[in-house]
């Protein structure tokens, strides 16, 4: 497959970005399983991860006290059932006082990346020529 610098550049950017808003400790990426979980760390997203039921599960048992100054990154997939949790989440705690941001999931989706996010890496690997050198040489560890 060709090389797409255009693709590496924005994924660069993509995981800049969410890093520095994820770097706060009142920030949470909510994920749906240890695969997105896995594959976002393999390049380069550092985070707080909460997976997508347990955050249900916690809030349902503890209300408000779990969002409320807070703020959620939520990057589940992009199919039927993703979109439809990522809907479901975003009410539940925008509802009782939390905040979602959206920005991260309206760029990965803009930049063309896979509907699922546990791909990603993979994605990556096929359409940007030395992917692994790049991210080692960026301190990621894509392998």
């Amino acid at each position: 497959m060709k090389a797409n610098p255009l693709l590496f550049q924005h994924m660069v950017d993509w995981v800049r970005k969410l890093n520095s808003r994820a770097s706060f400790s009142d920030v949470e990426v909510v994920i749906e399983g240890p695969r997105d979980e896995a594959a976002l760390e393999d390049i380069g997203v550092r985070a707080i991860f909460t997976h997508a039921s347990r955050l249900i599960r916690d809030i349902r048992e503890l209300g408000e006290v779990r969002v409320i100054d807070r703020t959620f990154i939520i990057l589940t997939d992009f199919d039927k059932e993703g979109i439809a949790l990522h809907d479901k989440l975003k009410r539940m705690i925008t509802e009782l006082g939390g905040k979602v941001d959206e920005f991260p999931r309206s760029y990965y989706k803009s930049i063309g990346l896979p509907p699922l996010v546990e791909e990603v890496g993979g994605f990556l690997k096929r359409r940007v020529v030395d992917w692994s050198i790049l991210t080692a040489t960026a301190g990621w560890r894509l392998e």
